[in-house]
């Protein structure tokens, strides 16, 4: 609540409390009406739980300032102050004691709590003014209590009521309904508390208040409330109706007026609180209904509720597949009473009704569905109470799901064939692989016993040269052959304390590549570095150096160049070989290490090989715990590192 609005409602309680006091009867200790105390409790009620307490010490300085001004004694005033301010606290306190910042009139439970409220305000303000009119001016204490509670009970149930309007509108009505209510109303009370009226029918209007509260919004039946007040406070006056006499008796205008107030304003509020949540609940009701109906009917499975009958069942509802499910069997009759039946009997019929005594939940059934041939099951629930014979029957076509399992039952069994082959064949390569690399074992070792025996001759310079580049080369060949012998053997991590010398043994192997090099006319480079160990033997890194950097010279084209380069970190040595060739897409360098995998341009620009060799160079790698990585651009070449572990300093073996 804003600190403006705060300001003007106790504003109004100043005036309201100040008019009230200065037109109320000569000699008489309280106003007749209280409209102040109505102000007072919306006040407070209107702020927040932290804030009424300083809302009731303003509601006390303002009652007694208008008390004060009215006319009435400091004592008078400050305790009449303290009366409604009391009251507007406890009805605030009340209203709100479960919880709820802000009840709105939308449950009967939320108009008895304001009536419970309002009486309970009422007496308190009643009690005080009582006590007051009794210390201060010797006046009757029940007199009082009796015509302030009911000025004040009046005052808050006829105003406080704005504040609690429902949220959202829950209802509308036709203008022309409201004009004949309100005419009703006005020639109701003007009957009955007209000048000349004189007769005890103060409850006739009874059946037109009724009217407005279960047919119009809470708004209007709180302004008729306040109509209703004005007018019978002014016909009373004027000197009509019942209440007017009783003065003849001994009574009190006002207070049986203020009565009759309440007794209205109490009924009307009950009775359309009531109505606005029977409201609630129909349209919270209807909105389900709604929902659940539009699943129900929008279902990718037919779904049917039915009562049995001897020959079938009588079909409540349904939807379209669940129609077209049953339509062979399906019969429209009209009852005794004309009304439209839908009868379903038949195969399918049958079959459930025999479920059903059975007590079984589940059938399957085969059927033509818009032409179509499907395999369906039938889920049968009983509705309760099971007196009615009420079923749910749901027809679930489960044709495309036993399709979709048999296919991939196929495609399993077709997958499994297909792995059992391509194991097969691998097994039969592997093979041939090693029957082969035996084979080859012989013809190199004989190289190799002659090529030593050259070695001990007496040959010139270009001899010896040509001899060292045969023995080395057929020592290559036969670690070759060892290797495939080795391929596809499982690779446990070497425990080998060998180390090799990186850079000495990449400059061999590029000194013995250099003659092919030539040959393709490219440029093969080492680069210069300081002395590395890694932790492998010479002959494992010779072998890994050897088919990288040879791979590198075949796919690199003419004029082209493949470096050497080293690099290293507290742990790793790094060996790159860089060529200027025809890269790889990226798909390329997913497989390039798969055994026997060759490139898809490779046939295609004429290179040869068998796709051992960066398998094995991975395998070698691995088995020292290194890692072989490429980073390859089509166009522009690609580049192999190989990171191994450096050699402790303590290592020198080669």
């Amino acid at each position: 609540m804003t600190s403006a609005s705060t300001v003007i409602l106790l504003f109004l309680v100043f005036l309201l409390g100040w008019g009230f006091v200065a037109i109320s009867a000569p000699g008489s200790h309280v106003a007749a009406w209280w409209p102040a105390a109505g102000v007072s409790v919306l006040l407070v009620l209107r702020l927040h739980r932290s804030q009424r307490l300083w809302g009731a010490l303003a509601v006390i300085a303002v009652t007694t300032m208008s008390n004060m001004v009215g006319g009435r004694e400091l004592l008078v005033a400050v305790s009449f102050g303290i009366a409604n301010s009391a009251e507007a606290w406890l009805v605030a306190f009340i209203l709100t004691a479960a919880g709820r910042t802000r009840p709105a009139l939308d449950s009967l439970a939320i108009a008895y709590r304001l009536c419970a409220a309002v009486a309970a305000g009422a007496i308190v303000a009643g009690f005080l003014a009582g006590a007051t009119v009794v210390i201060f001016d010797g006046g009757s204490f029940v007199d009082t209590l009796v015509g302030v509670s009911a000025a004040h009970g009046t005052a808050v149930l006829i105003i406080v009521p704005f504040a609690l309007l429902p949220a959202t509108r829950l209802t509308q009505v036709h203008p022309l309904e409201v004009a004949v209510q309100v005419l009703a109303l006005a020639g109701a009370l003007f009957y009955v508390f007209g000048p000349t009226a004189n007769l005890p029918l103060s409850f006739l209007p009874l059946p037109v208040i009724a009217w407005a509260a279960f047919r119009f919004p809470t708004r209007v039946v709180l302004f008729e409330i306040v109509g209703i007040a004005l007018a019978v406070s002014f016909l009373t006056s004027a000197g009509g109706g019942p209440f007017d006499q009783a003065v003849a008796l001994g009574g009190d205008p006002s207070t049986l007026i203020q009565i009759f107030l309440l007794s209205v304003a109490s009924f009307v509020l009950l009775a359309t609180s009531s109505q606005n949540e029977n409201r609630l609940v129909t349209s919270r009701l209807t909105d389900r209904e709604s929902v659940l109906r539009g699943g129900f009917v929008g279902s990718r499975v037919g779904l049917l509720i039915v009562e049995t009958y001897p020959q079938g069942f009588v079909v409540l509802e349904s939807n379209e597949i669940a129609s077209a499910v049953i339509s062979p069997e399906r019969e429209e009759r009209t009852d005794a009473d004309g009304e439209p039946v839908v009868l379903w009997h038949g195969p399918l019929a049958e079959r459930i009704k025999v479920a059903v005594r059975r007590r079984v939940d589940h059938v399957s059934w085969q059927a033509g569905v818009n032409g179509v041939h499907s395999d369906i099951d039938v889920l049968i629930t009983a509705q309760k109470p099971a007196s009615l014979q009420r079923y749910s029957i749901q027809f679930v076509d489960v044709s495309a799901a036993r399709r979709t399992a048999e296919a991939q039952q196929l495609a399993l069994e077709n997958e499994q064939k297909a792995t059992a082959r391509v194991t097969e064949l691998n097994r039969q390569k592997e093979e041939f692989v090693a029957s082969a690399s035996h084979e080859l074992r012989t013809p190199i070792t004989s190289i190799i016993g002659y090529v030593e025996l050259l070695e001990e001759e007496e040959l010139d310079d270009f001899q010896r040269a040509s001899v060292e580049t045969i023995a080395r080369n057929a020592r290559r060949l036969a670690d070759l052959v060892e290797s495939l012998l080795e391929l596809g053997r499982p690779r446990n991590p070497s425990t080998s304390v060998d180390t090799s010398d990186v850079v000495h043994t990449a400059q061999e192997v590029v000194r013995s590549l250099v003659p092919l090099a030539q040959r393709a006319d490219l440029t093969l480079t080492v680069a210069a570095s300081d002395p590395l160990r890694a932790a492998l033997p010479a002959i494992e890194l010779d072998r890994i150096l050897t088919n990288i950097v040879n791979n590198a010279l075949k796919f690199t084209p003419a004029g082209g160049t493949v470096t050497v380069s080293f690099a290293r970190t507290a742990t790793e040595v790094m060996v790159s070989v860089t060529d200027t060739g025809f890269g790889m897409a990226p798909e390329t360098v997913e497989h390039i290490f798969e055994r026997f995998y060759r490139a898809p341009d490779a046939e295609e620009r004429g290179i040869t090989g068998t796709g051992l060799g960066l398998p094995l160079v991975q395998g070698l790698v691995n088995k020292h715990l290194g890692s072989v990585t490429v980073a390859s651009v089509v166009g522009e070449g690609s580049t192999f590192t190989v990171n191994l572990p450096l050699a402790n300093a303590s290592d020198h073996a080669i």
